[in-house]
């Protein structure tokens, strides 16, 4: 076989490579997080212990994202699987320290640094590999719940779709600039691990196999942009979840990779492996260290058809053979001191760009059509890209917020409310992985909080804009900074509830919890517990706002998902909470009411991720007087009355009023909901979502408990695959008002569902010819995958039975206003003030993201974006409109934003005159 051929053979199948567990990205980016938060502001042995590796990882990055990937290294290569596959497991991993104890002292030589961040390397992608997969009984991971979600329990068809599609939706996420080009992997200690274990492996085949590692890793960060559509548009989940998915998405690996080097330490300096890294070891006492008694199978065996998908994808791309040469040519390797150097000679080759704008066009690219819109007489040709304007054109004072902790996750979640009763409203942000650090004088309104615990909600009590755009880093701001709380209470068992990674401020809501008038605050906690893997996980905290003084210094009430378990009577289900909050005025009385969204809580294990939704009615009866008072039983619970696995009920809510009826709606969407396809009764739809609709009676009386809300048949559902239909509901309270003249007139009801796909034009066109002002007639071009859309309801027609109709007719349905790109998740975020409409599309212009202002009965939505150095920032994740006498200041997120870090995080707050 000729040079070619056979780089041509090794790159088709190094994309394979990840096919195992997640690829080279995956991991990668998960142990670069973990780099990132792995020090300790505490003093003694153990934090000194942990700078001092700390400072390995960062000297020996080269090892460490070798090691990162080196698991995999034998899998379908010269026969190494069940060689590679011992790598996996925690005998493995305690070989290598014994050995490394035996063979290094500190202060480390070169070599003993570089095996340390080696075997750091290894300890994280055991870790990811878990967590991903499901393995050692658990049940919820990343792939597991994709596969039970999207592809009707196909495991087979969510590993080939998760872990070559994982590296992709990287590569399209955010740039892989930290990956470096560069690998020195500790072949000879390695090879001595082995040896130890009475495996003998010989160093030729990991080098062979080494290298076709690392050409996988250069292959993904070269091509993944350009392939990511090929698998993200059968998985939206791909796009929606990978970073915060509870148990195997970003964060959560990354966590659980910073807590096993955390134990990991003591093992390199005292030789104590009495703490593991590994949920397997944790639960269930290691027997022998074979792979027999240790494994088990990560489907390591690929099929032909995932090698042709790769293969095909590639050929697509006119420079494919361009790629082949630079591997050729640019990729060298070299051997010193029992370390194998690998490197391209280029760290940004001169075909990269040309491959890049090959790639990107190959089929499923990002495509545009047309959208359709509420109240407009004539469809208009949409707009490209280009024609976006920038949002200064409409906001005069534009401040953009920002934190330079990486990986922080600063505007997670937003909410905003008058916490002192001063007529001026507060925001806050929250930033679930920010690393609080005593020495940088933040204003802490928690003066328990513990500097070693992750997560923070900062509370701007003023927001003075300036004109043109400024930015100003949060700790400048002045904010009251929440930390997550000691967390000093014991479990049932005795265990500590204290956690480094709670996720402090995975939600928010701003409520009225003790009808006093003034709002207070309430933080989701959907990390809290003893097992970040377990079954009951999560943590509710209320700060009570108190006049002219602001939120409380500690909280509140609390509720943790182990009392609420012991509260419903269900100690043997899957609680997890903290994660959706709602605030919501669900009798009508006038005090907002906290609903806590449940979807991933599972009653049996055949409903798992059915969800669930409690709710707490606001009344001033609350006693605050006991040192941590506790929040108690919920007022009411609710599941889904069609009850399904995986239909993720609860994981949105919102409250219409009907004054016609003297009654309130309480709408809860489940966009995981399965629906069978019209005609068929075999045919199933997943991923269709469904939004059902409560009926509550209106109370006149303060705090009145609320009887049970009831499920009287109106449900609103699509026929449409992967539509997820309620993953975000919106109330327009001026939205029919806006084209009525000025009567008074109820409001609207918006449903988005942003990973909608979209139908071919003549079906769509048929699906959707309603009733409605102005609606148009012309057919619908042809769009793309997961651009999203969003109808807009009257609850005026709502009938007294079911919504429900498998072609997609909705009732009171007026229109339907529809996204542009592939994809874009178009509606992914919905706000609205008077007669404007605000909506965010985080996903398009390939994740630098845009959002829409839209005034009910004009043509069309204008759209907006922001400049942005760095791009991919998902800006328009979140969307809040505020009044601050007679101006708007509109509050607009960027998660992904890393001009000032790496996927730190950004805020706008954009004011101008209400119009």
């Amino acid at each position: 076989m000729g040079v070619i051929a056979t780089l041509m053979f090794l790159t088709v199948c190094a994309f394979l490579v990840g096919v195992n567990g997640g690829g080279p990205a995956v991991h990668n980016e998960v142990a670069e997080r973990a780099r990132r938060w792995f020090y300790e502001y505490l003093t003694g042995d153990h934090g000194e212990r942990v700078m001092r590796f700390r400072g390995i990882l960062d000297r020996q990055a080269e090892s460490l994202q070798a090691g990162v990937i080196f698991p995999d290294w034998g899998y379908g290569c010269l026969s190494m699987d069940e060689e590679a596959e011992e790598a996996h497991w925690t005998p493995f991993l305690e070989h290598g320290v014994e050995y490394l104890r035996r063979t290094y002292h500190e202060p480390y030589s070169q070599e003993g640094e570089q095996l340390v961040a080696f075997l750091l390397g290894i300890a994280s992608h055991m870790v990811a590999d878990e967590l991903w997969h499901s393995l050692s009984g658990l049940r919820d991971g990343f792939m597991r719940t994709l596969a039970n979600s999207t592809f009707r329990g196909d495991y087979g068809q969510a590993h080939s779709v998760l872990d070559v599609g994982g590296d992709f939706a990287m590569a399209h996420m955010n740039d892989l600039g930290f990956m470096r080009d560069k690998w020195a992997v500790p072949l000879r200690d390695i090879a001595a691990i082995y040896e130890r274990m009475g495996i003998p492996v010989g160093q030729w085949r990991m080098r062979a196999c080494v290298s076709r590692q690392f050409y996988a890793m250069e292959a993904v960060k070269r091509f993944g942009r350009g392939l990511f559509p090929t698998y993200a548009a059968k998985a939206p989940m791909l796009t929606e979840r990978l970073d915060d998915y509870v148990i195997g998405g970003l964060y959560s690996m990354a966590a659980g990779t910073t807590e096993c080097w955390h134990a990991l330490v003591d093992w390199f300096v005292d030789g104590n492996f009495t703490k593991k890294c590994l949920v397997r070891d944790r639960r269930h006492k290691a027997s022998g260290n074979s792979v027999a008694s240790n494994r088990e199978s990560l489907g390591k065996k690929q099929s032909a058809s995932m090698l042709h998908q790769v293969e095909h994808a590639l050929r697509e791309s006119n420079n494919y053979n361009k790629y082949l040469e630079f591997v050729q040519h640019n990729i060298s390797s070299y051997e010193s001191n029992g370390i194998l150097y690998l490197s391209t000679t280029h760290s940004q080759p001169t075909t990269t760009a040309t491959v890049i704008s090959d790639v990107d066009a190959l089929p499923h690219r990002d495509m545009s059509g047309g959208r359709q819109h509420a109240f407009a007489a004539h469809k208009k040709p949409i707009k490209a890209a280009g024609e976006c304007a920038e949002l200064g054109l409409l906001f005069p004072k534009i401040k953009q917020l920002y934190t330079t902790s990486a990986y922080s996750g600063f505007g997670t979640a937003v909410a905003t409310g008058d916490f002192s009763g001063s007529g001026r409203t507060s925001i806050a942000i929250s930033a679930p992985y920010y690393r609080s650090d005593p020495d940088l004088g933040l204003k802490a309104s928690n003066t328990k909080g513990s500097p070693g615990v992750v997560g923070a909600v900062f509370v701007l009590e003023e927001q003075d804009l300036e004109y043109a755009m400024a930015s100003q880093d949060i700790r400048d701001a002045d904010p009251v900074v929440i930390q997550p709380s000691n967390g000093d209470e014991q479990s049932s068992t005795g265990s500590s509830r204290t956690s480094k990674f709670p996720v402090f401020g995975s939600s928010l809501a701003v409520v009225d919890f003790n009808a006093d008038g003034i709002d207070d605050l309430v933080v989701g906690s959907s990390g809290y517990g003893a097992d970040p893997a377990g079954q009951v996980l999560g943590r509710i905290d209320v700060y009570l706002g108190r006049p002219g003084k602001g939120l409380a210094s500690s909280p509140d009430f609390t509720l943790t998902s182990e009392q609420l378990a012991r509260y419903t009577g269900s100690s043997r289900s899957v609680q997890r909470i903290g994660g959706f909050l709602f605030g919501e005025d669900v009798n009508n009385d006038g005090f907002v009411d906290l609903l806590i969204g449940a979807p991933y809580n599972s009653d049996t294990s055949r409903d798992r991720h059915a969800g669930r939704m409690y709710g707490y009615i606001s009344r001033a009866s609350r006693d605050v007087r006991a040192s941590r008072p506790l929040m108690g039983p919920p007022d009411f619970m609710l599941a889904s009355p069609a009850r399904q696995p995986f239909e993720w009920f609860g994981f949105t809510a919102t409250a219409v009023h009907m004054k016609e009826t003297n009654m309130s709606m309480l709408l809860v969407g489940a966009p995981g909901h399965s629906s069978m396809a019209e005609g068929s009764s075999d045919e199933v739809h997943s991923l269709a979502g469904k939004v059902y609709a409560f009926a509550v009676a209106n109370t006149t009386a303060a705090g009145t408990v609320v009887v049970q809300p009831r499920f009287e048949g109106l449900a609103f559902a699509v026929g449409k695959e992967k539509t997820q239909l309620g993953s975000s509901i919106h109330i327009w309270e001026a939205g029919l008002a806006a084209v009525s003249d000025g009567a008074a007139q109820p409001p609207l009801v918006l449903l988005g569902s942003p990973s909608e796909h979209a139908l071919a034009a003549a079906s769509h066109d048929a699906a959707m010819r309603v009733a409605g002002p102005g609606f148009p007639t012309e057919p619908i071009p042809a769009r793309g995958w997961q651009t999203g859309e969003v109808r807009i309801l009257d609850p005026q027609q709502w009938p007294n039975g079911t919504a429900h109709s498998g072609s997609g007719t909705i009732s009171g349905l007026l229109a339907t206003i529809l996204g542009t790109q592939s994809p874009g998740h178009f509606g992914r975020a919905l706000a609205s003030r008077g007669a404007e409409l605000w909506i965010g599309e985080p996903i398009s212009e390939s994740e630098d993201g845009r959002i829409y202002q839209w005034h009910a009965g004009t043509d069309e939505p204008a759209c907006f974006f922001l400049r942005n150095t760095i791009g991919k920032a998902r800006l328009g994740q979140a969307i809040r409109s505020v009044r601050r006498g007679n101006n708007e200041i509109l509050v607009v997120t960027a998660p992904h934003d890393s001009q000032f870090s790496r996927l730190s995080g950004s805020v706008l707050l954009m004011e101008r005159p209400i119009q």
